[in-house]
């Protein structure tokens, strides 16, 4: 046995040991993983879907019945008051129990002829989310290709990164204000009378928009001192 140890050592070179401590660390190796994903492929798909729903909708727009933002073929504009409709009566497929009320959501006004200055109402009412996904999910590719590129502490990434909490924090103050303002404006268009809408600061993404600034903070000190390790190196 140990003669037949011996003819592979010889013929392979090295020991046995060391062969399995090669074949160990690679695959320790192996198992290193990416640290941007699963953030990068989610955000690749994301951007993907994006991408290919403009196109569609795009092209049902010009040459069918689709529209964008209130300008297409087949428009249906509607704005909801926000607020709550009053108790209603029971319905035929909904009867509640003893003590307990139905209520309706909310306001709801829709025509399916809307005039030139109601789908600019509408359209401002619901392009400023739509402008927040895409710039959010673009911004955010780009950083993570620029990691991709240049390694996660650096200057650059830092950057990107600041950018985009601030555009989060900003946004999620302009955002609900145009949305609350579209929507008085629609609404009086429609009909007559005072209706209130509330305005409430988007909290998630204000969140989000601080916690990418500490960690914008933290990318940055982590690449000075890189640098530093690589001026003492």
């Amino acid at each position: 046995m140990a003669s037949f140890l011996d003819t592979i050592d010889f013929r392979y070179g090295g020991t046995i040991v060391e062969g399995v401590a090669k074949k160990v660390a690679n695959r320790r190796a192996g198992k290193v993983r990416n640290p941007l994903e699963p953030l990068a492929s989610f955000n690749w798909m994301v951007l993907s879907l994006i991408v290919l729903g403009f196109g569609v909708s795009v092209v049902a727009t010009l040459f069918g019945s689709g529209s964008i933002l209130g300008w297409g073929h087949g428009v249906f504009i509607c704005v909801d008051s926000g607020e709550s409709g009053g108790d209603t009566s029971a319905t035929s497929w909904l009867h509640p129990h003893a003590g307990v009320n139905i209520g309706s959501a909310d306001f709801r006004l829709c025509t399916d002829k809307p005039s030139t200055s109601q789908r600019w109402w509408y359209t401002l009412e619901n392009l400023p989310g739509t402008v927040t996904v895409i710039a959010a999910v673009l911004i955010t590719f780009l950083a993570l290709r620029l990691a991709e590129r240049q390694g996660l502490y650096t200057p650059g990434f830092a950057t990107r990164l600041r950018v985009l909490g601030w555009f989060l924090i900003v946004d999620s103050v302009l955002t609900p204000t145009a949305k609350v303002f579209a929507a008085h404006r629609l609404w009086a268009s429609m009909a007559d009378g005072p209706m209130s809408f509330s305005w409430n600061v988007t909290w998630p993404y204000l969140g989000a928009g601080l916690a990418l600034l500490s960690l914008a903070r933290i990318m940055r000190v982590g690449s000075d001192m890189r640098e530093d390790l690589e001026g003492v190196v």
